[in-house]
């Protein structure tokens, strides 16, 4: 008799060949940037040339990080809320559909079922100021199931308030933060609701983390609270609350590994025009605090005003937008390892193989020392930010999405060069 694993990387197996996948597939992507750590490293080898950087056209700007399926990517684009299979040797797209209204979830997916959340940022007491209670995100709010081998919608749910955070799928549900101040919980089969958690806070763009233990990690704003719920039965096991906090908790991804959970946040200072950005760090299991970090001061930063940190190799790092510099930090303890004046960062860096890979709102993609903080390498990509999702390692090459329309493929053997130019950059074929 087979064992359990066994059975299931069986079933894994048949799903890649049933979407055509080669056997490099990388196994479900069941929450954004792929696990808790938010190091979104893959061993898929997208097979695009390696002398250049390939550039995928989409229909609009991309704010979320595009998901790797088998060999291709699932691209959705913002104001439009089209969402793509795309073909990156080729450039081709495979199919083509439709969301309501913004995308700002990445797409994630398990087998051949693929979710994405849709909703847009304003809140409903600008568009009817008798509004009290009022939630973020105007107009069509919900998740979305689509077929990954067709695009064909499977399942609808519509949600007061935005999903701009991309939902997490747990075994055969799928938890969706809103900005009606709940997750729902969804069935993934067929999307009928299976729980509400109640938060009391909107929820930004601070996109779940779910760890080993089952624990979901999410930050909240009016008020700002990070919250730790039990996927087991569905409570809130604890809360850290931010009371003085100006913004930043409810939109920041929070990162988890090793037993410790980070998110930061930004307050204000004796001068109205400086702010102070900072870094959190709770034990995952009790939500003791364990440190806090000075990520630096500066002046105000429109929407996505506190960067998002990425965990690897028992170390944090993370970007300001704030103070403008890429810092990171023992995990631990919170002891500042090193910091490099870099330009706004927004995005999660990717860590690998002693590099940082982290993505400016000037378009500049840099490769930075992870031990000492040296800035190695930097590369512009076209003149619009990137997105604030932050780059996707695919074996040998860095997926980057950009708010100008497009998705760049960067291989690591043409970024260490030493002087990589833009006239590099080709379009792939139509």
């Amino acid at each position: 008799m087979p064992t359990h694993a066994a059975t299931n990387r069986l079933g894994l197996l048949i799903a890649a060949m049933a979407l055509g996948l080669a056997s490099t597939a990388h196994a479900d992507w069941r929450q954004y940037r792929d696990g808790a750590d938010r190091n979104a490293v893959v061993s898929t080898d997208l097979g695009v040339p390696d002398d250049r950087v390939t550039r995928l056209d989409t229909p609009e700007g991309v704010r979320a990080t595009p998901t790797v399926i088998g060999r291709d990517l699932l691209v959705g684009n913002n104001n439009t809320g089209t969402l793509q299979r795309i073909d990156p040797r080729s450039g081709k797209t495979r199919w083509q559909t439709q969301a309501p209204n913004w995308v700002h979830s990445e797409m994630v997916w398990s087998g051949d079922t693929v979710i994405v959340g849709y909703g847009n940022r304003y809140f409903t007491s600008d568009a009817d100021p008798k509004v009290t209670n009022y939630a973020r995100g105007t107009g069509e709010s919900g998740v979305l199931a689509l077929d990954a081998r067709t695009g064909a919608q499977r399942w609808q749910f519509r949600t007061l308030g935005e999903v701009m955070p991309t939902p997490a799928i747990v075994g055969h549900r799928v938890y969706a933060a809103t900005g009606g101040r709940a997750i729902q919980v969804l069935s993934l089969t067929d999307g009928h609701q299976v729980g509400l958690i109640r938060l009391g806070s909107f929820v930004s763009m601070s996109s779940p983390a779910v760890d080993d233990a089952g624990r979901l990690f999410v930050g909240g704003g009016d008020p700002y609270r990070l919250f730790c719920i039990d996927t087991h039965d569905n409570r809130i096991a604890w809360t850290a609350d931010f009371p003085d906090m100006l913004g930043g908790v409810d939109d920041v991804p929070p990162a988890v590994a090793d037993g410790v959970v980070v998110t930061s946040g930004v307050y204000t200072t004796a001068d109205k025009h400086v702010f102070d950005h900072r870094l959190f760090a709770y034990d995952a299991a009790s939500g003791k605090p364990l440190w806090q970090a000075d990520l630096g001061t500066g002046g105000p930063v429109k929407n996505n005003r506190s960067g998002a940190p990425t965990i690897a190799n028992g170390e944090v790092v993370v970007g300001s937008p704030t103070s403008k510099q890429l810092a990171a930090f023992d995990l631990k303890t919170g002891h500042k390892r090193w910091s490099l004046d870099t330009g706004a960062i927004k995005a999660p860096p990717v860590i690998h193989d002693g590099r940082v890979y982290a993505t400016t709102t000037k378009a500049q993609l840099l490769v930075v020392d992870a031990a000492s903080g040296r800035l190695l390498h930097q590369l512009q990509l076209g003149d619009q930010p990137l997105a604030p999702a932050g780059p996707v390692l695919a074996g040998r090459d860095l997926i980057v999405p950009s708010q100008d329309h497009h998705v760049y493929i960067v291989p690591l053997a043409y970024l260490e060069q030493a002087r990589p130019t833009a006239d590099d950059v080709t379009a792939s074929a139509p």
